[in-house]
């Protein structure tokens, strides 16, 4: 069985780069909001949330639910360097599926950490018994579509005009899924 609260995996990253990835802890409240302080504006504008409030990150700190959300820190001397979550449900007819977001510091980029923490979540979605994983990007960030197709994502869908970013201009959504597990196990005997 596996157990998140133990994870730690220490890696090398394709310039000499050495970093450690394990889960968020209430901790890392202040080191998180520094990172995500650090995002240009002009990625910013394409996140989720706004990742600028520290109240929210305050938020995400005191909740830490690893059963709904797991994020998974990229961290180089104590400091934050990129950011993974499956985010998921464990009841549902979703119960099996795992939603990806990520982000990369500006600085770690091209030295193979998006790639690492890619298959890392895919590894750990495996350990977790999940089937398949999802994926939204706007299309605009050609750069993560590439990322996640190479590590084996494929576009299953562009909805148009889906999110709107900061300055209200409305963007097609990529979604994008990779299967983790079969949808069906042969060892169950299915009664149909």
């Amino acid at each position: 069985m596996f157990d998140i609260n133990t994870y730690r995996k220490e890696t090398t990253l394709k310039d000499g780069t050495k970093v450690l990835l394990r889960p968020m802890v209430a901790e890392d409240q202040d080191a998180l909001y520094e990172f995500f302080k650090g995002v240009p504006r002009e990625d910013s504008r394409y996140l989720r949330d706004d990742v600028t409030s520290r109240l929210l990150v305050e938020k995400w700190a005191k909740n830490l639910d690893y059963t709904k959300t797991l994020p998974i820190l990229a961290v180089k001397n104590g400091a934050i360097v990129a950011d993974a979550t499956i985010n998921r449900r464990r009841s549902g007819w979703k119960w099996h599926l795992g939603t990806v977001r990520m982000f990369v510091h500006k600085d770690f980029r091209k030295v193979g950490l998006g790639r690492l923490m890619i298959e890392e979540v895919c590894q750990i979605a495996f350990k977790l018994e999940l089937e398949k994983l999802i994926v939204e990007i706007p299309e605009i960030n050609r750069a993560a579509i590439n990322a996640f197709n190479k590590n084996g994502f494929s576009r299953v869908a562009v909805i148009p005009n889906l999110v709107k970013d900061r300055e209200n201009r409305p963007l097609d959504v990529v979604v994008m899924t990779k299967d983790i597990k079969p949808a069906r196990d042969e060892e169950y005997d299915y009664d149909f």
